[in-house]
């Protein structure tokens, strides 16, 4: 039997979307298609680090498109070994390529549970790893209508990880600063020393935080995953880890290290570390939270990855969208900010007067 054609046409119903239709980026602004710009204060939730249509990071990708699109992980690439180079010099440890923050932390759970030989996964309540069902299970929240959820993850408050580290647990799974929840940092003194009492491996989820946006590489982990700012723009994951189970076989993605976005994500990096951009996070970030603060606003979060409480942040976001600031909610009760790591001093001062 033929299938009818669907009459109802469009995309599934998994986003509520902003009225506007964006045509154009450029530098640290986004135009819509009435011509209208806005300063990009979420940078396609926290992925567009350098703002849009950074020359260099154009620059390498055209050439790539121009030298090879796409090639098996069954073959040697150079541009993949390039930007595995650079994340170890970076981290330390072994890379894995994927395709995107939840494919990484599923990545990473099947490493630390074949490296420990144990299930138990322990996560902080109010965390985010992603929407693919393990990465859900450790998220702990939207599994609404989706059956039963992979099992042995275990979720504690941020401030008690620790104390539930035991011979049972494969790893504590955290982000560093909680990003759907709230901009929230997570107490980590205290974790790598007692997941190394026991042998379990401690996994710091980066998808959000990582790469300095925080102004911090946040050291202590044996795994992070990594994603959104890491492909300069285009779909890229990775896991770098300081350990290494896997035999061939366990593991693999087709698309996982695509080397136009390994190009991207080579220059993105080399930008990052010769910009200073780790510290320059920092700096912004506290001058964005100042300013915030003498007006009256309880700010959460670290560097250029802030939570602005507000009573209404469907209201505020409309409202910001009037002044031309655009930008997203971080849970019930905040707004989002995650800007280009590039931002400008005036920049800063523009987001603050739009509150």
């Amino acid at each position: 039997m033929s299938a009818e054609p669907s009459t109802q046409g469009g995309f599934l119903n998994t986003y509520t979307r902003f009225p506007l239709n964006i045509v154009r980026g450029q530098g640290h602004r986004v135009m819509d298609d009435q011509g209208r710009w806005y300063l990009d204060a979420f940078t396609g939730i926290g992925v567009m680090a350098l703002g849009h249509s950074r020359a260099e990071v154009l620059k390498a990708i055209h050439a790539q498109v121009d030298a090879l699109l796409h090639i098996s992980n069954l073959c040697h690439v150079p541009v993949q070994t390039g930007l595995m180079s650079q994340l170890s010099q970076l981290y330390g440890g072994k890379v894995f390529l994927c395709n995107s923050g939840t494919e990484a932390v599923e990545t990473a759970v099947k490493l630390a549970r074949k490296h420990t030989g144990r299930s138990r996964i322990l996560c902080a309540e109010g965390g985010f790893h992603g929407r693919t069902y393990m990465s859900l299970a450790c998220t702990g929240r939207y599994q609404d209508g989706f059956g039963a959820m992979p099992a042995d993850v275990l979720h504690v408050p941020a401030d008690h990880l620790a104390e539930h580290v035991d011979e049972t647990t494969a790893a504590v799974l955290v982000e560093p600063v909680q990003g759907e929840g709230g901009c929230v940092p997570v107490p980590l003194g205290g974790l790598r020393e007692a997941c190394d009492a026991v042998g379990a491996l401690l996994v710091y989820d980066e998808v959000q935080c990582g790469l300095g946006r925080t102004g911090t590489l946040h050291p202590g982990a044996h795994v992070r995953t990594l994603a959104k700012a890491l492909g300069g723009g285009l779909p890229l994951g990775a896991v770098v880890s300081e350990v290494d189970p896997f035999v061939p076989g366990d593991h693999g993605s087709t698309f996982g290290g695509n080397p136009v976005a390994c190009a991207a994500s080579c220059a993105t990096l080399e930008i990052i570390q010769r910009e200073g951009l780790v510290q320059a996070c920092a700096d912004r970030g506290q001058q964005l939270r100042s300013g915030l603060e003498a007006k009256g606003y309880a700010v959460t979060g670290a560097g250029l990855m802030l939570a602005v409480q507000v009573d209404d942040p469907a209201a505020e976001l409309a409202r910001l969208r009037q002044t031309g600031i655009l930008t997203c909610s971080a849970g019930p009760n905040a707004v989002r900010l995650l800007p280009p790591f590039t931002l400008s001093g005036d920049e800063v001062e523009e987001l603050v007067a739009a509150f």
